[in-house]
């Protein structure tokens, strides 16, 4: 399984962070996400398949060992491929039947999902499993052919009023309102256990 502690290939950069926690866990699916992500096309670094492996470790029942797990690292330096591998494990290797996607901008939320749709759809083995994607603004999403989906939503009070999901991506968490947050977290409740809050961000400026 992938360690920060193993002792990282000869990559550019320092592969781990200055600060990491992780609860224990009894094995983790991270590993098969890796793969999944190497399927599209998508070779993470060392430090992101670290993220991976240590947030979604699993407890023995198979549970997530960790419910929330957030990710801070400058901008432009890999995060939105974390989620993508996130995301794509959810739709393709948990049965995660909803995936919602916020971003504090609609721009950053659409450029995701876009680029989310672009892996999906140049991987033949996953695009044959799409039903349909929905374009239309405030609405994007994909929609599998079992019923699974994700949608990507910008941060309203009511944005997601009405779903249970059992994995929320929060983007651009720097500035993530705590009435947003309010709103948001009650459609984990009904899949306690097997359900995740990601949020990643960069470090805040002084405002």
């Amino acid at each position: 399984m992938t360690s920060l502690l193993a002792e990282p290939p000869a990559v550019l950069g320092n592969q781990r962070p200055a600060h990491y926690s992780y609860p224990p866990f009894a094995s983790s699916a991270g590993d098969e996400a890796i793969e999944l992500a190497r399927m599209v096309g998508l070779d993470l670094d060392p430090w992101q398949e670290s993220v991976l492996a240590f947030g979604l470790g699993e407890r023995e029942d198979k549970t997530w060992s960790a419910f929330e797990v957030g990710v801070i690292v400058p901008r432009q330096n890999g995060k939105g491929g974390i989620l993508e591998a996130r995301e794509l494990a959810g739709l393709f290797l948990f049965g995660e039947e909803l995936i919602i996607h916020s971003a504090h901008e609609f721009a950053t939320s659409l450029e995701h999902f876009e680029r989310l749709l672009g892996r999906i759809e140049g991987t033949p083995d996953f695009s044959r499993r799409v039903l349909r994607v929905r374009n239309s603004h405030g609405q994007e999403g994909i929609d599998l052919k079992n019923g699974q989906r994700i949608r990507f939503r910008t941060r309203t009070k009511g944005g997601v009023r009405g779903f249970s999901a059992p994995c929320l991506i929060l983007d651009e968490a720097m500035d993530l309102p705590a009435s947003a947050l309010a709103a948001m977290l009650p459609i984990l409740l009904t899949k306690w256990g097997k359900a995740q809050v990601w949020y990643t961000g960069s470090a805040v400026d002084q405002d």
